[in-house]
C-alpha cells in the first residue's frame, strides 16, 4: 500500500484550511459579543495542546523501550490539576488584575517591571523551546516519508539526512511559518487574546484524540483480541514481559520521581501552557472543570500507548522506528483510510503546538526584547509615533519565521541523534528553569530582582552544559571527549 504524495498534502492542506475557517468563525464570533470559548469543556479541550507529536508518536516509542515508563509524563500534568488547581487559579487572577501577556510578562512584573528580567525569560524560552519544534518537525517528517516509502517501514530510521530542497522537514517548517503568521498575526490584541486560535486548538485536540483511538481500537480489537489478548502475548514473551511492570531499581524510581516533576512544572511554564491555561483564560472558574476533564483526556489518549508498542514490536521485530508504530501497524495491514487519519492527527499535534508556541514566543520576543531595545534608539523616533501596529505585527512575523528556522536548523544538527521523548525532555528541564520565579513570585513578597535574575542565569548555564550541549556533542559536532566532563 502506497499512498499518493498528492493525496497526502491535499489532506493535509484542507485540514489546515478547516482549522483557519473555524478560527476566523470564532473571531467573527468573538467580534459580535458570543465568545466561543467562554465555556469551560472548551477551555479543558485547549490545554491538551500539552499533547504534542511526543504524545502521538513519541509515547509509543518510550513505551516500546521503557514499557510503563511512559505514564510520568501524563501523571505529572494530573496531580498537577488534581493538587495544584489553587495555583492556577490564583495565577489567572493575578495575570487578568495586572493585564498579564506572557510568562516574561509576568515574571517581569513581579519583580519590579524589570525589562532585563522579562527579556532573560524570553531569550531562555527561545533557546529552550527550540528543541520542542524540532520534534514536530521530526515527527511530521519522519511520519511523511515513512507513508511515502510503504516498502521500507520495517528499515531502521537512521538514514542520512538529505540534502536542504529534498528535505520535507524544510518544507514543514515553511508551511508552519506562513501558516502561524496567517494564522495568529492578523491584527492586534491589547489582552493578547486570540479567540480563534483557542477554538482550533480544541478542535485540534478532539481530532488527535478520536485519530490516536481510532488506530488504537483497530490494533487491540482488529489485529488482536482485546486487552487481555495483546499482554498474554506479552507476557508469553521474556523480551516483552518487562514492559508491563515498573523497574524495581532506585535508578527507576528516581526517574520516573524527576519526570513526574518535570511534567508538572511543564503544563504550566511552557509557554503554550502559560498561553492557554492563563492569558487565553476567560474565566478562573473554568479551571473547576478542567481539575478532571483535562486529566480524562490524558488518560484516553494513553489507554491504547501500550498495546499498540506490544503490537509493533511483535510485528517488527524490532525492525521498525517504534516511534512510527502508530502509522506503520495500519500500513503494513493495508488500511489505507487509517494510515492517512493518523497521519492527520499526528499532523494536528505537531500544528498545535507550533501555533501557540511560536505565538506565544513571537509576543515575548516582540514585547520583551525587541521593543525595549529599539525604543532606547532616539532616532528611531518611535516613542513619538501615533501607531505602532504595523510595527508590531512585522516584529512577531518575523520571530516566528526566526523561531521555526531555528528549530529546522536544530533538527538538521541535532534532531536526527535522539529520539522524541528525549528531544522533548531538553525543553521540559529547560523550561523548569522559571519554577522559583513565578512561584516565588506569586507566594513571596521577598523576592528580588537580582535574585530572579541569578537564579534564572545559573539554571539556565547549568541546563546548556548539561542537556544542550551534550546534543550537539552526540550528533558529531562537537567533540567527544566534551561528554567527559572537566574532571574526566
Amino acid at each position: 500500500m502506497v499512498l499518493p504524495a498528492w493525496t497526502v498534502v491535499l489532506a493535509s492542506l484542507v485540514y489546515l484550511g478547516i482549522l483557519f475557517a473555524i478560527a476566523y468563525w470564532a473571531d467573527r464570533r468573538a467580534d459580535r459579543g458570543r465568545s466561543v470559548i467562554a465555556n469551560a469543556c472548551v477551555y479543558s479541550l485547549s490545554l491538551a495542546v500539552y499533547c504534542t507529536t511526543w504524545t502521538f508518536y513519541g509515547s509509543v516509542g518510550r513505551a516500546a523501550a521503557a514499557g510503563i515508563g511512559f505514564l510520568p509524563i501524563y501523571l505529572g500534568p494530573t496531580l498537577m490539576l488534581a493538587l495544584g488547581w489553587l495555583v492556577l487559579q490564583k495565577l489567572i487572577r493575578v495575570a487578568k488584575v495586572n493585564r498579564i501577556t506572557s510568562i516574561a510578562d509576568f515574571v517581569a512584573s513581579r519583580y519590579g517591571k524589570s525589562q532585563l528580567l522579562g527579556g532573560l525569560v524570553t531569550m531562555i524560552a527561545v533557546v529552550g523551546i527550540v528543541p520542542y519544534i524540532a520534534l514536530q518537525l521530526k515527527a511530521v517528517s519522519a511520519s511523511f516519508t515513512v507513508l511515502m516509502n510503504h516498502s521500507e517501514i520495517v528499515v531502521p530510521a537512521q538514514q542520512a539526512v538529505p540534502p536542504l530542497l529534498q528535505d520535507s522537514a524544510f518544507y514543514v517548517a515553511l508551511l508552519l511559518a506562513a501558516f502561524t503568521i496567517l494564522f495568529g498575526t492578523r491584527h492586534l490584541d491589547a489582552t493578547e487574546r486570540h479567540e480563534g486560535m483557542v477554538a482550533a486548538i480544541a478542535f485540534e485536540s478532539v481530532v488527535k484524540l478520536a485519530a490516536f483511538f481510532a488506530v488504537g481500537v483497530y490494533v487491540t480489537y482488529g489485529l488482536y483480541d482485546g486487552f487481555a489478548d495483546v499482554f498474554a502475548r506479552a507476557l508469553a514473551e521474556p523480551g516483552l514481559a518487562a514492559l508491563t511492570v515498573a523497574a524495581d531499581t532506585a535508578a527507576g524510581y528516581g526517574n520516573w520521581a524527576a519526570l513526574t516533576f518535570l511534567s508538572m512544572l511543564s503544563v504550566l511554564l511552557l509557554p503554550r501552557q502559560f498561553q492557554i491555561a492563563v492569558v487565553e483564560n476567560v474565566n478562573p472558574e473554568h479551571v473547576r472543570r478542567a481539575v478532571w476533564l483535562f486529566p480524562l483526556y490524558l488518560f484516553l489518549i494513553n489507554l491504547f500507548v501500550l498495546p499498540i508498542a506490544i503490537a509493533g514490536l511483535i510485528q517488527f521485530q524490532g525492525g521498525a522506528d517504534a516511534d512510527t508504530f502508530v502509522l506503520t501497524l495500519p500500513m503494513a495491514h493495508g488500511q489505507e483510510a487509517l494510515a492517512l487519519l493518523v497521519f492527520i492527527g499526528g499532523l494536528s499535534a505537531a500544528t498545535g503546538m507550533v501555533i501557540v508556541e511560536t505565538i506565544a514566543l513571537s509576543t515575548m520576543v516582540c514585547n520583551d526584547l525587541a521593543m525595549p531595545l529599539l525604543l532606547r534608539f532616539a532616532g528611531l523616533r518611535l516613542a513619538a509615533r501615533a501607531d505602532l501596529s504595523g510595527l508590531l505585527l512585522a516584529i512577531r512575523r518575523w520571530a516566528i519565521a526566526a523561531i521555526l528556522l531555528l528549530g529546522y536548523v536544530y533538527f538538521r544538527v541535532a534532531g536526527e541523534a535522539y529520539a522524541l521523548v528525549s528531544i522533548g525532555l531538553i525543553s521540559f528541564a529547560a523550561v523548569a528553569q522559571f519554577a522559583p520565579v513565578v512561584l516565588g513570585g506569586l507566594y513571596w513578597k521577598g523576592g528580588t530582582r537580582e535574585g530572579a535574575l541569578t537564579g534564572l542565569t545559573a539554571g539556565f548555564l547549568v541546563w546548556a552544559y548539561t542537556l544542550l550541549l551534550p546534543s550537539f556533542a552526540k550528533s558529531g559536532w562537537l567533540p567527544e571527549d566534551f561528554m567527559a566532563g572537566p574532571l574526566g
